[in-house]
Protein backbone atom coordinates (compact mmCIF):
# COMPACT_ATOMS: atom_id res chain seq x y z
CA UNK A 1 0.00 0.00 0.00
CA UNK A 2 1.30 3.45 -0.94
CA UNK A 3 0.86 5.67 2.12
CA UNK A 4 1.36 8.85 0.08
CA UNK A 5 -2.26 8.46 -0.99
CA UNK A 6 -5.45 8.10 1.07
CA UNK A 7 -6.36 4.55 2.05
CA UNK A 8 -9.25 2.59 3.53
CA UNK A 9 -10.37 3.99 6.89
CA UNK A 10 -8.54 7.29 6.52
CA UNK A 11 -10.36 10.62 6.83
CA UNK A 12 -9.67 12.96 3.93
CA UNK A 13 -10.65 16.57 3.42
CA UNK A 14 -11.10 17.76 -0.15
CA UNK A 15 -11.40 21.43 -1.12
CA UNK A 16 -14.45 22.43 -3.15
CA UNK A 17 -12.28 23.14 -6.20
CA UNK A 18 -10.87 19.60 -6.13
CA UNK A 19 -14.04 17.51 -6.40
CA UNK A 20 -17.13 17.42 -8.60
CA UNK A 21 -20.70 18.20 -7.66
CA UNK A 22 -20.61 19.76 -4.25
CA UNK A 23 -20.18 23.01 -2.38
CA UNK A 24 -17.68 23.65 0.37
CA UNK A 25 -15.00 21.31 1.63
CA UNK A 26 -15.81 17.61 1.76
CA UNK A 27 -14.67 15.31 4.59
CA UNK A 28 -14.92 11.57 4.03
CA UNK A 29 -13.91 8.55 6.07
CA UNK A 30 -13.04 6.13 3.28
CA UNK A 31 -15.05 2.91 3.30
CA UNK A 32 -13.48 1.55 0.11
CA UNK A 33 -9.85 1.49 -1.00
CA UNK A 34 -9.36 4.08 -3.79
CA UNK A 35 -8.42 2.52 -7.12
CA UNK A 36 -6.14 4.04 -9.77
CA UNK A 37 -4.24 6.55 -7.66
CA UNK A 38 -0.89 5.22 -8.79
CA UNK A 39 -1.69 5.44 -12.51
CA UNK A 40 0.45 8.31 -13.86
CA UNK A 41 -2.11 9.71 -16.33
CA UNK A 42 -5.35 9.49 -14.39
CA UNK A 43 -6.82 12.91 -13.59
CA UNK A 44 -9.67 12.01 -11.24
CA UNK A 45 -10.51 9.11 -8.99
CA UNK A 46 -13.68 8.11 -7.19
CA UNK A 47 -13.50 8.22 -3.40
CA UNK A 48 -16.21 6.38 -1.49
CA UNK A 49 -16.87 6.92 2.18
CA UNK A 50 -19.05 8.29 4.93
CA UNK A 51 -19.35 12.07 4.90
CA UNK A 52 -18.29 13.73 8.15
CA UNK A 53 -19.11 17.10 9.67
CA UNK A 54 -16.36 19.42 10.93
CA UNK A 55 -16.66 17.95 14.43
CA UNK A 56 -16.04 14.44 13.07
CA UNK A 57 -19.60 13.13 13.46
CA UNK A 58 -21.31 11.43 10.56
CA UNK A 59 -23.39 13.67 8.30
CA UNK A 60 -26.67 12.70 6.63
CA UNK A 61 -27.32 9.69 8.85
CA UNK A 62 -24.04 7.98 8.00
CA UNK A 63 -24.88 7.41 4.35
CA UNK A 64 -22.13 6.39 1.98
CA UNK A 65 -21.15 9.03 -0.55
CA UNK A 66 -18.92 8.97 -3.58
CA UNK A 67 -16.99 11.91 -4.96
CA UNK A 68 -14.93 12.38 -8.10
CA UNK A 69 -11.67 13.94 -6.85
CA UNK A 70 -8.61 15.38 -8.60
CA UNK A 71 -5.69 13.01 -8.14
CA UNK A 72 -3.30 15.98 -8.23
CA UNK A 73 -4.91 17.27 -5.01
CA UNK A 74 -4.39 13.89 -3.35
CA UNK A 75 -0.80 13.70 -4.58
CA UNK A 76 0.09 17.12 -3.21
CA UNK A 77 -1.46 16.20 0.13
CA UNK A 78 -4.29 18.71 -0.07
CA UNK A 79 -6.89 16.08 0.74
CA UNK A 80 -5.25 14.21 3.57
CA UNK A 81 -5.39 14.78 7.28
CA UNK A 82 -1.95 14.90 8.91
CA UNK A 83 -0.41 11.48 8.59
Amino acid sequence: MDHRFPHLGQVVTVAEADYCYGTGSLRLRLTEEPVGLDHPRIERVELIGVELRRDGTEAAGGRTRSALVRVAALRRGAAGEPR
